[in-house]
């Protein structure tokens, strides 16, 4: 079997997510029956199993990955290496495509709460990602019979599928096939170091966890399981939901639900008081101390496309590895699996009220527990991934699958070895592709007009004129002097052959890299126009903002003016009103005066008219 280098686009290293942790353990078994190097954008920190050479490219730089592909004879590589090294799509040799993250649907979500333009942008160029992985792969990987429908249709499209295909491979195993994420051959051991209780806020042995393994990505419904701890708490007060919520160790597009989830716990008033969150991301060899410490396991989704076509998430399948039930949303291949096999149970998407009953039952339930605990590590054993790994197996030692364009690809990337006795115009030089320049069709023109010419003359025909012993004598001269020059120019011809060939391939490369600019080129055209689109609404709005800031300095200026009129108004009011008190004032003291002049008066006539003299007024 030939060596394998195995590419992945993720990190690999104590510290790694599902896709990295893939590409690791292909590695790690393959490797018992072949040489196998294995490179990722960042160093690889973990010891090397037997067999395993590991490296490492830079992402997007083709040169660090260029000499991997010099001597690989066979490729692995995600998909998604492609969209940064389209170089592995001219590679020469057998490339086997691992399809098992379906990314164009991740990005789906992924990329929801951006721009529509931006969201449009990226969905053709992943539509283009695949349709270019279907058009060049010889074999495919996939995670679940439901991706392996999705992937051939797709293959259907690009002209994949043919009748001789078929006839050769009717159910098209050989060509792609499942690989599931698979189970750790290797039983769980816990290390003795404490993971949770005792470490994490309150947690202790008395608590019932409810543990969520996976990520907090934009398609997983973490919300429901919070919502649910309310009515959890009331019936078992000993119960703890925690998130292993670790930053992710690659470079990927920041989520919204990590903000969002620990949000939720805060306002329900349950962060920290039921609701936990582990802040590190686990280290793949000291994952079975967290997973053993947990009671029941939750892993919940919303309803998308990325769900219905994901792969048996690894921290699902890491949930058999320890022998632990789960709950699971409905509707993708993990809860299928969780049913027919009696290991936990799946419900309604979003459902608050069917999450909360469902872990109430297992919590409720030891004998339960029990029962779905050895079913989940009976399953488990069946998933290992010595196990599950066979067709990519079988894939590294079957011939390639036959079909007109993987047989154009061959003799694409063959060298015709023409026989130096019997040279045949047959393995002559494939015709040049008809879009190069006019110049260039005369050159090639008269490059094989010159190799026909030399078909004709280099055999050197002996004549057969003359007498016998003349001809005789012509066979001696023809032996002595002539036959090394015909093998001679045999060799000359064989040279030119190959030279031509390889003259032509390099043509055909130059043209699809030439295709590939072009594309590139109008791709930038496109990001060009979208963002003069977006300088001209930019300016449109600047224009607006403008335009609203005169506005409003002009309603500051009349509002200044009213204001100023309003002062002058009420310093007049305040001069009438002070005039008007003074007024009123002297009217009270004449009225004062007079209301003393009528007393006196009154008193004159009192005394007047009973005979009592009048006494003067008193001064005060």
């Amino acid at each position: 079997m030939n060596s394998l280098l195995i590419i992945s686009h993720d990190v690999i290293g104590q510290r790694m997510a599902g896709p990295g942790i893939r590409m690791w353990e292909l590695a790690r078994v393959v490797a018992s029956i072949a040489p196998v190097t294995l490179i990722a954008p960042r160093p690889i920190d973990l010891t090397p199993p037997s067999g395993v050479i590991c490296g490492q490219y830079v992402w997007g730089d083709a040169a660090t990955l260029e000499p991997y592909l010099a001597t690989a004879t066979v490729v692995l590589a995600n998909g998604f290496v492609a969209a940064a090294h389209p170089e592995i799509l001219t590679y020469r040799g057998r490339l086997i495509v691992d399809l098992y993250d379906p990314v164009a649907f991740e990005n789906l979500e992924l990329f929801r709460q951006q721009p529509l333009v931006e969201r449009e942008q990226i969905a053709k160029r992943d539509a283009t990602l695949l349709s270019d992985l279907l058009r060049r792969g010889d074999h495919f990987l996939c995670a679940t019979e439901r991706q392996r429908d999705l992937y051939i249709g797709g293959l259907l499209v690009e002209g994949r599928i043919t009748p001789s295909l078929i006839d050769a491979d009717p159910l098209l195993r050989k060509l792609i096939d499942v690989v599931p994420f698979g189970v750790s051959d290797v039983p769980p051991q816990a290390s003795g170091q404490p993971a949770l209780r005792g470490v994490l806020d309150d947690l202790s042995a008395e608590h019932e966890i409810i543990l969520w393994s996976g990520g907090l990505w934009d398609w997983m419904d973490p919300q429901t399981a919070i919502r649910a701890m309310p009515h959890i708490l009331a019936h078992v007060p000993n119960a703890r939901l925690v998130f292993l919520a670790g930053r992710h160790p690659g470079l990927v597009h920041e989520m919204i639900t990590p903000k969002q989830t620990r949000q939720l716990a805060a306002e329900l008033g349950l962060l920290g008081q039921g609701v936990h969150f582990y802040e590190e991301w686990i280290p793949y060899e000291r994952r079975a101390d967290f997973l053993l410490e947990a009671t029941v396991m939750v892993s919940l989704h919303r309803e998308h496309l990325e769900t219905c076509y994901a792969a048996v998430r690894s921290r699902v399948l890491d949930h058999l590895w320890v022998g632990k039930p789960t709950v699971l949303s409905a509707g993708d291949a993990a809860a299928d699996l969780i049913v027919s096999y009696d290991v936990g149970e799946a419900v309604p998407i979003g459902d608050v009220d069917a999450v909360a009953a469902a872990l109430l039952r297992l919590l409720a339930d030891p004998q339960r527990q029990a029962v779905q605990s050895l079913n989940a590590a009976k399953l488990g054993q069946q998933l290992r991934w010595s196990h599950v790994i066979q067709p990519l197996i079988r894939m590294l030692t079957v011939p390639l699958p036959v079909s007109p364009k993987a047989a154009q690809s061959q003799r694409d990337h063959e060298i015709v070895l023409v026989d130096a006795d019997l040279p045949s115009q047959e393995e002559t030089i494939s015709m040049v592709t008809p879009d190069i320049d006019q110049t260039a069709a005369i050159l090639h023109k008269v490059r094989n007009d010159a190799i026909r010419a030399q078909e004709q003359i280099w055999k050197m025909e002996q004549p057969a004129s003359g007498g016998l012993s003349w001809r005789w004598l012509q066979q001696k001269i023809w032996v002595l002097f002539m036959k090394l020059q015909r093998d001679y120019n045999a060799a000359v011809l064989r040279s030119t052959y190959a030279l031509a060939e390889q003259i032509d391939h390099t043509t055909r490369l130059l043209f699809d890299v030439s295709a590939r600019l072009e594309q590139r080129v109008q791709t930038l055209e496109q990001r060009v126009q979208t963002l003069e689109q977006r300088v001209q609404t930019l300016e449109q709005r600047a224009q607006t903002l403008e335009q609203r800031a005169q506005t409003f300095e002009e309603l500051v200026q009349e509002l200044r003016l009213r204001v100023a009129n309003l002062e002058d108004g009420m310093q007049d009011h305040n001069h009438r009103q002070v005039a008007e008190i003074h007024q009123i004032g002297q009217q009270i003291r004449d009225f004062a005066d007079q209301l003393a002049g009528l007393e006196e008066t009154t008193a004159q006539v009192l005394a007047h008219l009973g005979g009592v003299p009048t006494l003067p007024p008193q001064q005060e």
